[in-house]
C-alpha cells in the first residue's frame, strides 16, 4: 500500500471512531433532553455517568444513560452502533443490563418499581439485532421489558433530527403509566399511535451536549483533545497570551505546562460535571497531541503545550465536514497531522514523539511578553 493510501486510509479511520463517538454524545444529549421534556420534574434524573451493572456471576457493563422519570418509572439505555455476529456474543453484552435491580436505579433514596431496558441500535444494525433477539426465546428479555429501538439521523440538510422508532409491531414497549397520560411514550409508538417514532431536533439538545461532553466510556484521544484545545487550554494562559491568541496568528506559539492528573481533575470539576475522567485517558490524549506536535511530554505525567489558534488553518476543513460535532473541523486537522507522522516517521522516531524529555525548562505562563514562534 502507497504511503498516500496509508495516511487517507488513517484519517478516515481516526474520524470515524471520533464521529462514532460524538454520536453517543448526541443521543444521551437528546434523551435528556426529551426525557426531561416529558418526566415529573420533581423525580427527574438523568445520569450520564452511571455505574456499571453487576450480575451475581460477575459480568458488568455500563449503561450508556440512566434517568428517573418518576418516583415510581426509571429507563436504562445502552446505544449499541455494532453488533456481534453471533447471537451468544450479543446475549452475553445484555446479560448485565437485563439483570438490572431497581436498587441500581435509585434516585434521591427511592427504587422505582418499574424499569425499562432501551436498547437504541443503529438503523444499519437494526436487522441483525432483530434476528439475535427473535432467538432468544427463554424469556432472557421479559424481567425487566427489554424495549429495542432503532435510531437514524434524517433531514441533514435542512433541520437535521435523530429518529427513533420500534423495532417490531407487538409487545416491547415502554410500561410508562406512571407517566401523566400526555406525556406517555408507549401510546405515540404502540400501534394505536400509528407506531409514530421519536423525533429529536439536533438543535433542541445542544446546551445538554455542551454541559455532558463525553459518554460514559473511554474517548478517543483524537475526541478529548479537541475539546481540551477548543474548551480547555486556552483558560490556562494568562492574560497577555489570551491577547495574542485573540490576534489569530496560526504560526504563533503560546507555551505553558501541564499535569494531567491536574488536569484530569480540572476537567471534572470545572468543564464536564460529574465527569468521570481520569488522569491515564488525559495522558493518552496528551501522547497524542505529541504525535501531532503541538505537545512535548517532560516527564510521565507533565508536559508543555504549544498552543496556537489554529482558526484560519480549521476554516479550510469547514466545508469539508459535513456531520461530526462542533469540533469536527479540529478533529479533521489533528488527524491529519498525526497520521502524517504515524505514516512518515520510522518507528524510533514516532516513539521518541512520546518519551519524555527529562526537560523542566521554564514555562512563560507566569508572564508572557515576547511570544515564541512555531511552525509545523
Amino acid at each position: 500500500m502507497s504511503g498516500q493510501n496509508q495516511y487517507e486510509r488513517c484519517v478516515e479511520q481516526a474520524f470515524a471512531e471520533f464521529r462514532a463517538y460524538d454520536e453517543v454524545v448526541d443521543i444521551v444529549a437528546a434523551w435528556e433532553q426529551f426525557l426531561s421534556d416529558i418526566s415529573v420534574a420533581s423525580a427527574f434524573d438523568f445520569q450520564w455517568f452511571p455505574d456499571p451493572i453487576t450480575t451475581d456471576t460477575g459480568a458488568e457493563r455500563a449503561p450508556t444513560f440512566i434517568s428517573s422519570l418518576t418516583s415510581e418509572y426509571a429507563i436504562v439505555a445502552d446505544v449499541i452502533q455494532e453488533i456481534d455476529s453471533d447471537a451468544q456474543d450479543f446475549r452475553e453484552r445484555l446479560v448485565p443490563l437485563t439483570a438490572v435491580d431497581t436498587g441500581d436505579v435509585a434516585y434521591d433514596g427511592i427504587s422505582p418499581e418499574t424499569v425499562d431496558v432501551c436498547l437504541l441500535i443503529a438503523s444499519e444494525q437494526a436487522q441483525a439485532a432483530r434476528v439475535h433477539l427473535d432467538s432468544f426465546d427463554d424469556g432472557f428479555l421479559q424481567a425487566p421489558n427489554v424495549i429495542p429501538l432503532e435510531f437514524s439521523l434524517i433531514d441533514q440538510d435542512t433541520t437535521p433530527k435523530y429518529k427513533f422508532e420500534r423495532m417490531s409491531l407487538v409487545g416491547e414497549n415502554f410500561r410508562d403509566k406512571s407517566l401523566p397520560t400526555h406525556a406517555r411514550m408507549s401510546p405515540r409508538v404502540s400501534t394505536d399511535g400509528e407506531l409514530a417514532s421519536i423525533q429529536i431536533s439536533i438543535s433542541d439538545f445542544d446546551r445538554h451536549k455542551a454541559t455532558g461532553v463525553l459518554c460514559n466510556k473511554q474517548p478517543p484521544s483524537l475526541y478529548l483533545a479537541c475539546h481540551m484545545w477548543d474548551r480547555v487550554f486556552y483558560d490556562q494562559l494568562n492574560d497577555s497570551q489570551q491577547i495574542e491568541w485573540r490576534r489569530e496568528d496560526p504560526d504563533q506559539t503560546l507555551t505553558f505546562e501541564i499535569e494531567a492528573g491536574s488536569l484530569a481533575d480540572k476537567l471534572n470539576d470545572s468543564y464536564i460535571p460529574n465527569g468521570s475522567v481520569n488522569s491515564a485517558w488525559v495522558n493518552d490524549t496528551l501522547d497524542y497531541l505529541c504525535v501531532v506536535e503541538t505537545a512535548e511530554k517532560l516527564t510521565d505525567s507533565r508536559y508543555r503545550i504549544q498552543f496556537r489558534n489554529l482558526s484560519e488553518k480549521r476554516r479550510e476543513y469547514k466545508d469539508v465536514v459535513v456531520r461530526g460535532g462542533e469540533f469536527s473541523d479540529l478533529a479533521m486537522l489533528f488527524a491529519g497531522w498525526h497520521c502524517e507522522n504515524e505514516v512518515e516517521l520510522e518507528r524510533g522516531d514516532l516513539d521518541k514523539l512520546t518519551e519524555p524529555t527529562e526537560s523542566v525548562g521554564a514555562t512563560d505562563s507566569e508572564d508572557y511578553t515576547q511570544p515564541t514562534i512555531g511552525e509545523f
